[in-house]
């Protein structure tokens, strides 16, 4: 039975001093699971602006806490997790205090433990390097990173840990590990201080989470069961009571359940959370339309042309497609539509319109979805409106900021803007007698060299209302989705360090600036909207650099749109023989991995690279077989569309497309087992 009903429940905790629970508002206790309180004292806190009908406020949450684990020795001390850093309480909670992170450390923390008795050691699991250890109540130790863990595929780098857990045990404490997509169970050696493998199946890819140690055992949450691992045995098999008593708590809430503590049949206690693994339920209203859509993109001169759009419509009926990206916002920040909204009359510039009725009614009659890209945040038109005032804004030169790179200019001792001689100079060779000295070497010169990229601050819920006016009024005239592309922050330049926001409020970071932004947008938006991302962003539980935080993004987005392109990654990135399937195997796992780390909350739909990139790879393996292998990779993982990207339009590498009435690729012969992709 529900208990608290304040937010939404991670995981709960139950200990000698009390019961604690992992929310949506933080950490909150309860001693008697009658009254409870809020213990967040010394957490971070999101400032989250809103915009409303021309009003701004502010809302201030805790930040997004991905674990709380309580020590077996000590049920005051607890240790807990943003994305970025790890908070430790010697007093249940009353307090928390931030632990130095490691200096090797990026963004996406995942899991964390703590246990003092003999081992003394608090546990944090990064995203790409693995666990990490450091001594309790050592304020100035380091963080060690630990060994053992199986290396995640193609990376010499270990797959990451889901969940440590830790009990109190006859013999010492007992800590146990697994991996978020490899089916890895892991127990700690106190004696090396590493972990042990303890269990592997032959899955390629395999979440195993939310560990529970007991008497009899550990339980562990994957798709769709509930597992344990007899460590006195070895033996690995379905705890079907522990199911039962999960899909039993998940039939009677409407919502997604996300953690159960009780009893199974027979009395064994049951404390799971991530349960979206084993019953997961879709509360999006707008997904199910997004799902199984395949397609293409094609800038908006091929539809607004009579002779273009006649020939990506043959395209598009003879491999089987079912959807089109257009720019109604392209990257230049031009419009190519004409507006009827006032604001955004007011605010655009619009170049080379479609006919956006028309085209929609002829889609329609096609069934062709309609996928309208908006370019958010970089977008040369409104960086230069009205004085300016959207720019980013450099802080050193005090002046709208771009991106430059300085580059070496090779000139002539004379300097680079000397007139020319009427007749050419008498060069005389130092090596002969009486010769004049050679003339000292020039200075280098270097000149900048600034990126074509114009960036707004997006910060600016000015900026926010004009793209959101743009999606709504789309919508309102006949296409089917939005899909917001750099719903980032620039990346690039040498300059970036510069870079700053006039328009950030006190409190605000990268992250609440999109939070802020796309919480405007879903209130305002009733359509599926989708999100371009980086494919690294979609690989790794990380939005550095960018802040496409893909568990920050899947809180508002029904579809994301990795861009898992094989020219982009290293080139020896899963290229073990055969290494003509690697395009297979980036696209299979990469799909699986972004589907996971959004806790199935999205539809992955990936951009498929129908490009060449001048690349070592692509100049041996690119050609149609190239191209048809990413689908595969697609089919299947998760197999809820894919579209395919060539910027200028060249799709004659693509495949005949097999899609069912289901919105579903036919299924064709498991490819993943031979790619040679298994890590014992």
């Amino acid at each position: 039975r529900p208990v608290w009903l304040g937010g939404e429940v991670k995981k709960i905790l139950s200990t000698e001093a009390g019961w604690y629970f992992l929310s949506s508002r933080g950490v909150v206790y309860s001693r008697d699971l009658s009254s409870f309180e809020e213990r967040n004292k010394g957490l971070p806190v999101k400032t989250i602006k809103r915009y409303d009908q021309g009003v701004k406020s502010f809302q201030y949450e805790i930040q997004d806490l991905k674990d709380l684990e309580a020590d077996p020795y000590d049920p005051r001390t607890l240790v807990t997790c943003t994305k970025d850093a790890v908070f430790l309480t010697r007093d249940a909670g009353l307090s928390w205090t931030s632990l130095p992170a490691a200096p090797s450390w990026t963004t996406g923390l995942k899991a964390v433990s703590v246990v003092s008795g003999p081992e003394n050691l608090i546990f944090a699991s990064h995203p790409i390097r693995g666990v990490f250890t450091r001594p309790l109540g050592n304020p100035g130790a380091a963080w060690t990173e630990a060994g053992g863990l199986d290396k995640s595929a193609g990376s010499a780098s270990p797959d990451e840990v889901s969940d440590i857990a830790a009990s109190k045990g006859s013999e010492g404490a007992r800590i146990w590990a697994a991996n978020s997509f490899l089916a890895r169970l892991y127990r700690w050696d106190s004696a090396k201080r590493s972990f042990t493998l303890v269990h592997a199946d032959d899955r390629d890819f395999a979440p195993f989470d939310s560990l529970q140690v007991r008497e009899d055992g550990v339980l562990y949450v994957t798709d769709g069961e509930v597992y344990r691992y007899d460590p006195r045995s070895g033996r690995h098999e379905a705890e079907p009571g522990a199911l039962r008593a999960v899909l039993a708590a998940s039939r009677s809430q409407p919502g997604q359940l996300e953690s159960f503590y009780g009893t199974d049949s027979a009395g064994r206690p049951i404390r799971l959370s991530e349960l979206w693994l084993a019953a997961f339920k879709d509360r999006k209203p707008h997904r199910p339309p997004a799902e199984g859509r395949h397609g293409l993109y094609l800038q908006t001169g091929f539809m607004v042309n009579p002779e273009t759009r006649a020939k990506y419509l043959g395209i598009l009926d003879r491999h089987n497609l079912d959807s089109v990206v257009v720019d109604l916002k392209d990257d230049l920040g031009r419009l190519r539509f004409e507006p009827r909204t006032e604001l955004v009359r007011r605010l655009g510039r619009t170049v080379n319109p479609l006919d956006v009725e028309t085209f929609a009614a002829e889609m329609k009659a096609r069934g062709v979805y309609l996928i309208a890209r908006i370019v958010v945040f970089k977008d040369a038109h409104m960086y230069k409106a009205a004085g300016g005032k959207y720019a980013v804004w450099d802080s050193v030169e005090k002046a709208h900021w771009r991106g430059y790179f300085t580059e070496k200019v090779e000139v002539s001792p004379s300097g680079p803007s000397a007139s020319p001689s009427p007749s050419p100079p008498v060069l005389i060779s130092p090596s002969k007698p009486g010769a004049a000295p050679a003339a000292p070497p020039a200075a280098p010169v270097y000149q900048r060299k600034y990126m074509e990229e114009y960036w707004v601050d997006p910060y600016s819920e000015e900026i926010w209302e004009y793209n959101v006016a743009i999606a709504k009024e789309i919508i309102a005239r006949g296409f089917d989705e939005v899909q917001f592309d750099y719903i980032r922050f620039p990346t690039d330049g040498e300059n970036l360090g510069n870079a700053s926001y006039r328009w950030r409020d006190p409190g605000m970071d990268m992250e609440s600036a999109l939070m802020s932004f796309l919480g405007y947008a879903r209130r305002n938006i009733e359509a599926p909207i989708s999100i371009d991302i980086y494919g690294a962003n979609g690989w790794f539980r990380s939005g550095v650099r960018t802040g496409q935080d893909v568990e920050l993004l899947a809180r508002y987005a029904d579809v994301i749109c990795p861009m898992f392109y094989p020219s982009h990654f290293e080139q020896d990135f899963l290229a073990q023989p055969p290494e003509e399937l690697r395009p297979y195997r980036i696209y299979y796992l990469g799909t699986l991995r972004n589907t996971y780390i959004a806790r199935k909350r999205v539809v992955v739909r990936p951009y498929v690279q129908a490009f060449f990139l001048n690349v070592r790879y692509d100049r041996k393996w690119y050609n149609p077989d190239y191209v048809r292998r990413q689908v595969e990779g697609v089919r299947d993982s998760v197999n809820l569309g894919l579209t395919f990207w060539n910027n200028i339009g060249r799709y004659d590498d693509i495949p005949v497309l097999d899609v069912r009435g289901n919105r579903r690729l036919a299924a064709g012969q498991e490819l993943f087992r031979q790619t040679g992709v298994h890590i014992d």
